[in-house]
């Protein structure tokens, strides 16, 4: 019996200082690292800010913290190194200023993480561009495809636009000045009388990209100056539609809101 007790006695020890051992290994191992960004994602338009924090915490200690930037699936080599930045401090801060490389697919930043022990944590900053108004103004000419209005209260409204302007375009550069070119059809009866009156000057979008207004001086008093308004419902990539207000009543006609369809044309 005592050799019996003496046996199970050395056999509870073993086990007690396996249990420990383990436990105390246990104890030791530290965990992976956590990424923890203040946003996850961000859409915007072309010249917006989109910005996110990575504050990482590593038990074992922080080995590197590397960003690697993609367009859609693809590594971006511009950025960075070879399309990866590193760094070694727990706080990092993106700015990434949106461009027109994010309208084909979105941009991805991957925030890795990796600690003294090669454990690694990853997350993701995902970029979505929107088309701005701005952008497809100045990268594109335009031409009006349809202008649609009407002289009296009881007229249906119809077509107006006119074949001289049919193959007249705007031209909008980016410093806010504009040019009206007209073609080869000039002259002749309605508005292709005035053609060349007025020259192009600046135009200006509010800040919501709602309203688009054009000043046009005249050629004989520059002080002179044609305000349009044109009032933005949709647009997208080759297309944009608007209404302006017109004041025909010195012509016995009525005020009325034109509808106006521009179409983008290739510089």
């Amino acid at each position: 019996m005592k050799l019996k007790s003496s046996l199970s006695f050395l056999l509870a020890g073993v086990a007690m200082s396996t249990a420990l051992w383990f436990t105390a290994c246990k104890k030791e191992e530290k965990a992976a690292p956590v990424i923890t960004l203040s946003a996850s994602t961000y859409t915007g338009k072309i010249g917006t800010t989109a910005t996110t924090t990575a504050t990482i915490t590593a038990e074992a200690g922080l080995r590197a913290l590397r960003i690697t930037k993609y367009n859609g699936v693809t590594v971006d080599a511009t950025f960075g190194t070879n399309g990866t930045e590193t760094y070694n401090h727990s706080d990092h801060t993106l700015n990434y200023v949106l461009t027109d490389e994010g309208l084909t697919a979105p941009v991805r930043f991957k925030f890795e993480a990796e600690d003294n022990e090669g454990k690694v944590t990853t997350a993701d900053f995902i970029v979505t561009t929107e088309v701005s108004v701005r952008y497809l103004l100045t990268t594109y000419n335009w031409q009006w495809k349809s202008k649609l209005g009407k002289c009296l209260d009881s007229d249906p409204e119809s077509e107006q636009i006119v074949d001289c302007e049919k193959d007249n375009y705007f031209v909008f550069n980016t410093n806010g000045t504009f040019k009206l070119e007209y073609g080869p059809i000039t002259g002749g009866t309605g508005s292709c009388q005035f053609d060349g009156f007025r020259t192009g000057d600046t135009w200006t979008l509010n800040a919501d990209e709602t309203e688009l207004t054009l000043k046009s001086p005249s050629i004989f008093d520059p002080n002179d100056i044609l305000v349009e308004v044109y009032k933005i419902s949709e647009f997208s990539n080759t297309a944009i539609k608007s209404k302006q207000t017109i004041d025909l009543s010195v012509f016995g006609c009525v005020i009325y809101d034109w509808k106006f369809e521009w179409s983008a044309k290739p510089k």
